[in-house]
């Protein structure tokens, strides 16, 4: 009988053991799956929905995974969550889809913020050139 109540409680202990690992791995897992350099919308205003349209490999660098730039707007003032120097340029389109390049600027990586010229308004599409890719998306200035 002193055996049976041994071995149920070693059973129970391994048992408890055996729920804190797998709880202990979710958390890891869950943390290692969430952004270290993640930032609420609200933070920087609009969050500018890009897309990787072109790649320009460099033949003597092998291809990293691929991450889109996080920029945020507030009225004229973008916002760059990354490290990585980039180019920035704004085009108007017309009404046949002719584009017209109105702004462009270079980022260094140190920059966290970049002011738009105010005379600026409307839709723009933003293109984001960094480390031989361009990401684009739609601005609302």
């Amino acid at each position: 009988m002193t055996n049976l109540i041994i071995n149920q409680t070693k059973l129970t202990n391994m048992k408890t053991k055996a729920s804190l690992f797998k709880s202990l791995l979710l958390a890891t897992a869950m943390f290692l799956m969430t952004p270290l350099h993640a930032w609420e919308p609200a933070q920087f205003g609009i969050v500018i929905q890009l897309s990787l349209v072109e790649i320009h490999p460099d033949p003597l660098h092998p291809r990293t995974p691929i991450e889109i730039p996080q920029i945020g707007q507030t009225d004229h003032t973008l916002y760059f969550l990354d490290e990585i120097d980039l180019s920035l340029n704004l085009y108007s389109v017309d009404e046949v889809g002719n584009e017209t390049l109105e702004y462009a600027t270079v980022v260094p990586a140190t920059t966290t913020s970049v002011q738009l010229p105010t005379d600026l308004s409307g839709t723009y599409i933003i293109e984001v050139v960094c480390d031989g890719l361009y990401f684009r998306g739609e601005i609302q200035l």
